[in-house]
């Protein structure tokens, strides 16, 4: 998952999450589902403030582009941190 800021310039690759895995088969017509943990702020430095979301289901090469659905709320930009406080967790 990758965030586009607001300027769409600035990328930001997701950590995932140290949560283990299984493997998931999604047939036509279901579904399946992944959380995320965001850090949100309030400050007005060191934040990040997305405006697209662009997520790419393992095992694929196309992306789901959606604008950031949290118009007005920025995250703490942790996207040098070794353990940043917003990750994608897996899917299922």
């Amino acid at each position: 998952m990758d965030l586009t800021s607001i300027n769409g310039g600035e990328r930001w690759s997701l950590a995932r999450s140290s949560k283990k895995w299984t493997s998931v088969n999604v047939e036509a017509g279901q579904q399946t589902q992944f959380t995320l943990n965001l850090a949100f702020t309030k400050e007005e430095e060191g934040f990040y403030q997305p405006a697209w979301v662009e997520i790419t289901p393992p095992n694929e090469t196309k992306a789901l582009k959606i604008e950031w659905p949290w118009e007005n709320d920025s995250l703490v930009d942790q996207r040098g941190a070794t353990r940043p406080a917003t990750f994608v967790n897996p899917v299922g």
